[in-house]
């Protein structure tokens, strides 16, 4: 069997010369309303802040700049926008703590055009990259924060590190200790937000990589190594662990693993797929609760996070079906991309028998999902975006929906996508519905803490208090698909 890595504020001021005000806007590539007011307030909606875990009806949320003033049931200011937000719910801007949008799959050349709307339109107003082109996300960003783009919020690492070959700009080698510790050092000095580690990594290199992100007071995240084992990563330092199945967290839950591990090991040695999956089948059948608990202690005991990207798994196991469906969304694709997608491509690169074993792998991937959150594990959304059929932006509120899967109340996997992100990035200004918090906010049509797939009716975005309208973000999602269709 194969075994598949399938993978400014706006410019509200009293000028005479109101023309020119709205023609340099235009001319910044906002699709935003402008409008000539001070402030903007947001009357009679029901503020959710998941940072409190509160819900307040029939309030009137006033922003200013890029900043929440108040909340409250005041009348708004006299020279305030009023947006009429009865019937409406009112959520700080979601976190994606798991996205590739300019490598792996994504390519900057096209993906600042139509992945960046994709994102806003679906709320999405903050992101962890975890991999790319660091040149290309970092000039975003300044665009992003001067105005001259609309786009969220960006952390990012870069080029990953792993073993094997150097692929840029999303894969740098590490073939030894000091090749470890100089990368660590090169991307702090390239003003990289954290440093992310890979499967293929050695022990003696991963470890080395781990002493130096310490020394330099940069976060580490990403893979467990199949070198070592989850609670060695955890007491490392290793901030979050992405992804259950790609970490092989069910090695760490079984009760033969040691056995399996070695088996798992020499397979992947030799290149035998078929005895890879079978050592991982073999570890999903012997998983100890005993063990997982031990396990899950140690991640809490450390402040070890978990990304679970569940969506990421369920999506493979799904791609020729998803396929032959031709979603909707492959339109802000460019032509490229969206023929390597076609069905009859993707059937040669997933066979059938391939699709339902990484099914079952996300079945696994649940019930491990579930033991740690019933453990207290800390957990953020992410969705691994942009792999084949994972879409930036949607796919955000598909994890979210499993995350209730697993026992996540809508209150905690609302808070996976918004406060827990903060707390994570120890960035208290967003994630949250307060006076002094970051205007990234999301208007919902329904309340989602009574379902959280009401996350998905977005009514409005508002980003660094720009107020989106739906019309405003449905045309930036036209001018995304224009863009993709152009020879890019």
């Amino acid at each position: 069997m194969k075994l598949l890595r399938i993978r400014q504020r706006p410019i509200f001021v009293r000028l005479e010369s109101g023309i020119w005000l709205i023609t340099i806007a235009l001319s910044l590539g906002t699709v935003a309303s402008v409008w000539a007011a001070q402030s903007i307030a947001l009357v009679h909606t029901t503020a959710i802040d998941p940072e409190a875990g509160s819900s307040r009806p029939d309030q009137t949320v006033v922003i200013s700049g890029d900043r929440i003033i108040s909340i409250s049931q005041a009348p708004p200011p006299s020279d305030a926008r009023v947006i009429d937000g009865r019937g409406k719910f009112l959520v700080p801007g979601l976190c994606d703590m798991h996205v590739h949008i300019a490598g792996v799959t994504a390519d900057a050349k096209w993906s600042r055009q139509t992945l960046l709307p994709l994102l806003i339109a679906h709320g999405v107003t903050t992101i962890r990259d975890m991999g790319g082109d660091l040149d290309a996300l970092q000039s975003w960003r300044k665009e992003i924060e001067a105005g001259r783009l609309v786009g969220p919020r960006i952390y990012c690492a870069g080029p990953m590190l792993d073993g094997g070959k150097s692929e840029p700009p999303s894969l740098r080698a590490i073939s030894t200790p000091d090749e470890g510790r100089a990368a660590v050092r090169d991307m702090k000095a390239k003003g990289a937000d954290f440093i992310k580690v890979l499967s293929r990594l050695d022990r003696e290199n991963y470890f080395a990589i781990a002493e130096e992100a310490k020394k330099q007071g940069m976060a580490f995240v990403g893979h467990v190594p199949n070198s070592i084992r989850a609670s060695e990563a955890s007491v490392a330092g290793q901030k979050s662990i992405e992804h259950i199945f790609y970490s092989n967290l069910t090695f760490d839950c079984s009760v033969h693993e040691t056995e399996l591990r070695q088996k798992s090991s020499e397979a992947r040695a030799k290149g035998d797929s078929v005895a890879a999956g079978a050592a991982r089948d073999a570890a999903n059948a012997s998983f100890s609760p005993d063990k997982a608990n031990t396990l899950w202690q140690t991640l809490v005991r450390n402040n070890t996070w978990v990304v679970p990207t569940l969506v990421a798994m369920r999506t493979i196991g799904q791609q020729r079906e998803l396929a032959r469906k031709d979603p909707s969304e492959l339109c802000y694709l460019p032509s490229a991309l969206r023929k390597n997608w076609a069905p009859g491509e993707i059937e040669k690169q997933v066979s059938a028998k391939v699709a339902s074993w990484y099914s079952a792998q996300f079945q696994n991937d649940l019930k491990i999902a579930r033991s740690m959150h019933d453990a207290g594990v800390q957990m953020m959304a992410g969705s691994d975006s942009l792999d084949p059929f994972n879409f930036p932006g949607p796919s955000l509120h598909d994890e979210l929906q499993l995350l209730t899967e697993v026992g996540f109340t809508p209150l905690e996997a609302l808070q996976a996508a918004t406060s827990q992100p903060a707390r994570f990035l120890n960035i208290p200004d967003f994630g949250a519905l307060r006076p002094g918090a970051s205007a990234d906010l999301v208007l919902l049509e329904a309340d989602p803490l009574a379902n959280i797939a009401n996350t998905r009716k977005i009514a409005a975005v508002v980003v660094r208090g720009k107020f989106y309208s739906r019309e405003d973000l449905d045309r930036m999602l036209s001018e995304a698909r224009t863009a993709a269709n152009r020879e890019l």
